[in-house]
């Protein structure tokens, strides 16, 4: 053997052991294969020849990138590009692949030879780390990386579909009852619940930050609807997990493309919005985003940069509104919060305090205005010419603040104002929370000389079993039950049964919101102990009372 011919026979045994080669006619017809090929293929030789490459075809690629393939080696020009294939016996391959024409004297090809080589272990890899990008590790569901760019190829094809973002509410308690990993395996359960809904269907969930998932349901806003109310019915039942049932509730935003978007961050920041509604809504419902709740979120974005500065330059000032026993006797005044921006005017104190609440705000403000109301405290003291006691609204975070019962005292002595002229209000809501430290400040309260009253009884959660604990000495009834009490008879028998129990209990009843004489004369006439309302005195600033002296 000749060494040409030797080096002709090393160079096809190289190509063999790593070469995928084939030469077709311009037809497409294989007339020649090698053994690679027939390697990776799982096809004789025999059963190639004179068949074209739909013999491997898997389906994978779409009509167009096969006619874009001849169009370019029509041309006479090289084809590259990476190929999914199919065995015989129906395994998956991919092939990175050359494809190369061979031309005759007036420039045209007369075949064409493919140079294959496999990346299939690649290929694989390459899968593998794609899906670790856009599955989430504990539920398995698709992320969030997933979702946008699903929801953006469908909005480029302008299809019309609703974006919800669904919150399990009050998942933190699962985590600090359970732990994280059983918290997971919660999570884990809520999203095959709601998998449930989507299966067989083309819409997409995902699950996206911490205890929140999202789903694209396709189609008008009415398919929407009908898609949340299977939602709410499916959470109906519980969540079994370590012989337990959980009952989980959910809170959800959504928002209708393209009525309300031109961008999935827009879209999902829609969402998100709608859903933190919903959740101040009292959580275990829906919210559809509208254009009023962007109007809504700029006003508490913009009132919670003028609260920040406004409690910054103390510009709130106080109101005061008497409060008298049942001999007619003025007795103490309720301290009530009043805000007047140079720009903006009067500012409701049912607009602001909330996002106080909300933001944290609320502790900063509402030391403030104790301060205010002990800085005009003798002042008012002296208009009205009498012993009196002021009455001040605790808000639960600024009831629940470590440092509350030292600086309430603190204040008091720079001001010396004597704590027992001091009742301090707090509502249902601030009671029924962590009952037994309640009970443990309350008594740090009164060991200070301070009054405590329960306000707006009725409308919130009251435990009989604690309320008896608790070291109060008034419950105010709510005006919402004063309002109607000579209209409705079961405004009267709470009202009634209220002021039964508090004598019982040993506390006074003071009825607020109280604006006509029949409504005085009747609650006079059950035994409440003190009065407040517009039938007996408006709120009015400390200026008001030293001019009327």
């Amino acid at each position: 053997m000749s060494s040409k011919l030797k080096e002709l026979y090393d160079i096809e045994a190289a190509l063999n052991a790593t070469t995928i080669l084939a030469i077709t006619d311009t037809k497409g017809k294989i007339i020649f294969a090698n053994e690679k090929f027939c390697e990776i293929s799982k096809y004789p030789l025999e059963e190639l020849i004179g068949k074209t490459h739909k013999i491997i075809n898997s389906g994978y690629h779409e009509p167009q990138f096969f006619k874009n393939l001849w169009q370019t080696i029509s041309k006479g020009q090289t084809w590259r590009g990476e190929i999914q294939n199919k065995t015989k016996d129906g395994t998956l391959y991919w092939v990175d692949t050359y494809i190369i024409p061979f031309l005759n004297d007036q420039g045209q090809p007369y075949q064409y030879v493919s140079i294959r080589h496999d990346i299939t272990e690649r290929k694989l890899l390459e899968h593998k780390i794609q899906q670790q990008l856009i599955i989430d590790s504990i539920t398995g569901l698709p992320n969030t990386y997933y979702l946008k760019t699903s929801v953006e190829k469908l909005m480029i094809t302008n299809e019309e579909m609703t974006l919800l973002c669904i919150n399990v509410d009050d998942f933190k308690s699962f985590n600090e009852s359970l732990g994280n990993f059983e918290a997971d395996q919660i999570l884990r359960s809520i999203g095959e619940k709601l998998a449930e809904i989507v299966k067989g269907e083309r819409n997409i969930l995902a699950k996206t930050y911490g205890d929140e998932f999202a789903l694209v349901v396709l189609g008008d806003a009415p398919s929407a609807r009908v898609v949340i109310q299977k939602i709410f019915k499916l959470f109906e039942k519980p969540i079994r997990y370590g012989e337990i049932d959980y009952y989980i509730t959910i809170s959800m935003g959504a928002v209708h493309y393209p009525t309300y978007a031109t961008c999935y961050e827009e879209l999902f920041q829609h969402a998100n919005r709608a859903l933190q509604l919903a959740k101040l809504n009292g959580k275990n419902t829906f919210i559809f985003f509208n254009d009023s709740i962007i109007e809504d979120t700029n006003r508490r974005l913009e009132l919670k940069n003028l609260l920040y500065e406004a409690i910054q330059n103390k510009r709130f000032t106080m109101a005061y509104q008497p409060q008298y026993n049942n001999q007619g006797e003025l007795t103490s005044f309720e301290a009530l919060v009043r805000w007047h921006d140079p720009i903006q005017g009067v500012i409701s104190p049912g607009e602001f305090i909330p996002i106080a609440e909300r933001t944290g705000l609320i502790i900063p403000l509402g030391y403030l205005l104790f301060e205010l109301v002990l800085q005009e405290f003798h002042s008012l003291q002296l208009a009205v010419g009498q012993k009196i006691q002021v009455a001040f609204n605790l808000s639960l975070k600024q009831f629940f603040d470590t440092n509350l019962t030292n600086h309430l005292i603190s204040l008091c002595e720079v001001y010396k104002v004597d704590p027992h002229d001091i009742k301090l209000e707090i509502t249902e809501s601030v009671a029924a929370t962590n009952i037994e430290n309640v009970i443990h400040i309350i008594s740090k309260l009164r060991s200070l000389g301070m009054e405590v009253a329960l306000d707006d009884y009725g409308t919130g959660f009251s435990s009989l079993q604690y309320l008896k604990d608790f070291q109060i000495n008034c419950i105010k009834i709510d005006q919402s039950f004063v309002k109607d009490l000579l209209i409705h008879p079961s405004n009267k028998a709470i009202i009634n049964s209220t002021i039964q129990m508090a004598h019982e209990l040993g506390f006074t009843v003071l009825a607020e919101g109280v604006e006509t004489k029949e409504q005085y004369d009747y609650l006079k006439k059950k035994g409440c102990d003190s009065f407040q309302g517009y039938f007996l005195g408006k709120p009015q600033p400390l200026s008001y009372y030293q001019q009327v002296q």
